[in-house]
């Protein structure tokens, strides 16, 4: 896990193919009927793995700028390969791979430049460095809630994506942050966020998450 989080010189090379292997394999695993409804498919819905493999991109980077330019990059090629895969093999017309893309992913990758910015400081080894941490957290956090609904209500499904969520908040917490101190503020910042946003949204009845 040491190699995965700090230990592995990200290399542009290895973005391109990291990027081209994740864009490839969701797209595979998107068109296998039996998966529907699963934690599977999840990974071509929601955030939860991207932000672990956005983690790793940055946290393996050198300089802010460039942990800012290869997480966009990554992002750049693998989410329209993604749609890409499907288009070729029929799942989506070219209209509707765009639109959904343009809608929600497109956004996203373009995001990932402050995105990618800011995370890099994760792994400084200070306060800063695990608040950032956690509040990326806090979006894996949101999702294992939201999963954990929706595997009560029809189990076992998304129960598999709860537990990723979960895992890699405690994965990424003990292998990025070296200090004690340091680890639960990675850990017990995102539970407090997303218990205030819990509140929050049952008081103005929005919803901040699904």
């Amino acid at each position: 896990m040491n190699r995965f989080y700090g230990d592995l010189k990200m290399t542009w090379l290895k973005v391109i193919l990291f990027a081209i292997a994740t864009g490839v394999y969701t797209g595979v695993v998107m068109l296998i009927p039996f998966l529907k409804d699963t934690s599977f498919q999840d990974i071509g819905i929601a955030y939860e793995w991207w932000v672990i493999f956005a983690v790793i991109v940055v946290v393996n980077c050198g300089k802010s700028w460039e942990a800012m330019l290869k997480c966009f990059v990554f992002f750049l090629i693998s989410q329209p390969l993604v749609y890409l895969v499907e288009i070729l093999f029929g799942k989506l017309s070219f209209d509707m791979g765009w639109l959904y893309y343009s809608s929600i992913w497109l956004p996203m990758t373009f995001l990932t430049l402050p995105g990618g910015f800011i995370a890099y400081f994760c792994k400084k080894q200070n306060v800063l460095g695990a608040i950032i941490l956690g509040l990326g957290n806090t979006i894996q956090a949101a999702l294992a809630l939201a999963y954990f609904g929706m595997a009560v209500k029809h189990f076992p499904f998304h129960l598999l994506s709860a537990l990723v969520c979960v895992a890699s908040i405690l994965v990424m917490s003990v292998f990025i942050q070296k200090e004690r101190k340091n680890r639960l503020i990675a850990i017990l910042l995102p539970i407090v966020l997303t218990a205030a946003l819990l509140v929050l949204a049952k008081m103005t009845g929005r919803v901040f998450f699904v």
